[in-house]
């Protein structure tokens, strides 16, 4: 995407998020920008109540605020009411973005494509990919510098695939799908059956799906299965390094946060949403809707859809934070106690 130059002013934006404005609505806006920082002609967002003492600053500026936020002060900042600020933000990156996005168009001379691969129209193929035999590339599809496409694999149309990826034999990615740098999709699980001479490998016979509108972080890894498919259902967002282990299904529109591992053959179900480094036991259920706190592991099945999760192993999310109460203040009880024992006159 080129970088843009042009300036929007504040009722404008205001008019394209249908949002209600107050304060200056020919502010003209150059950018976002973080809260924290400030900067004059630029428009941020208000997300959390931590951060309302950086909404006023000293400069002319912008500010997305949910429909109920009141303002304090409205003298040099403009604030632009919406129902769900997050997706107003989504709407507005992009518009304004300070980072460029390497496209590419059209055909590397220095890739390898075998004759006997699939290019649908308006396919761009970046520097020293490679694409092998029988491997389908859909219309539009956008494949960037030293990434690998093994024989067999097919990529739908509008699906970005960002340099470094590895995507091995009989793979299956679904369209406007996006592939971050270096992701590895389809190695083999680890699976091993432990004999007398050692850990011996389990070939694994499974593969990897991926459907639609899928994203995948940078470093992440999805193996294919030891005898059933891997799958990723329409919607899912996943981080950077992520660990997506064999036979695992994860559900439609799942957002899994950095550095969580999902172990083999469990289901994640649809809508459920991962905190950074949680941790999924082998063969475990997750029901829909489940939203698990950062750092939780799952070693048994989540029965209950839609409910809040924390801790490890989990608790219910209210009943964690009641135990953490009284968990922080053990080493007092303890005094206390040994106090009252000392206190206590000998039998």
């Amino acid at each position: 995407m080129e970088m843009s130059t042009s300036y929007h002013t504040a009722g404008q934006i205001s008019d394209q998020l249908k949002g209600q404005i107050i304060g200056d609505p020919a502010l003209e806006i150059k950018g976002l920008s973080a809260i924290e920082s400030d900067e004059a002609n630029t428009i941020t967002f208000y997300g959390h109540p931590r951060y309302e003492q950086h909404i006023y600053g000293s400069q002319a500026r912008a500010v997305l605020v949910p429909t109920g936020f009141d303002p304090q002060i409205t003298t040099h900042i403009t604030f632009i009411k919406v129902s769900n600020v997050y997706e107003a933000v989504s709407q507005l990156s992009s518009i304004f973005t300070n980072i460029q996005d390497p496209k590419i168009s059209g055909v590397s001379l220095n890739c390898t494509i075998d004759a006997g691969a699939e290019l649908g129209t308006d396919v761009s193929v970046g520097h020293y990919s490679v694409i092998d035999s029988g491997a389908r590339i859909g219309a539009r599809a956008v494949i960037h510098d030293h990434v690998y496409i093994g024989k067999n694999v097919i990529v739908g149309e509008d699906t970005i695939i960002h340099s470094g990826v590895k995507i091995m034999p009989g793979v299956s990615i679904g369209s406007r799908c996006i592939l971050y740098p270096n992701a590895v999709i389809g190695t083999e699980g680890f699976g091993h059956a432990l004999s007398k001479e050692g850990y011996k490998k389990i070939a694994h016979q499974g593969s990897v799906i991926i459907e639609d509108n899928v994203e995948i972080g940078s470093n992440s890894c999805v193996d294919r299965g030891a005898m059933r498919d891997t799958i990723i259902r329409k919607g899912a967002k996943l981080d950077n390094l992520i660990q997506v282990a064999h036979g695992v299904e994860i559900g439609e529109n799942v957002a899994i946060a950095a550095q969580s591992g999902i172990s083999g053959s469990s289901t994640i179900g649809k809508g459920s949403q991962l905190g950074g480094q949680v941790g999924i036991a082998g063969h475990v259920k997750v029901a829909p809707g489940s939203k698990i706190q950062a750092k939780s592991g799952v070693a048994a099945n989540i029965e209950e859809a839609n409910k809040k999760w924390y801790g490890y192993p989990i608790l219910s999310y209210y009943n964690y934070l009641r135990s953490y109460a009284l968990f922080k203040q053990l080493p007092d009880l303890e005094e206390r106690i040994k106090k009252l024992e000392k206190n206590q006159p000998g039998e």
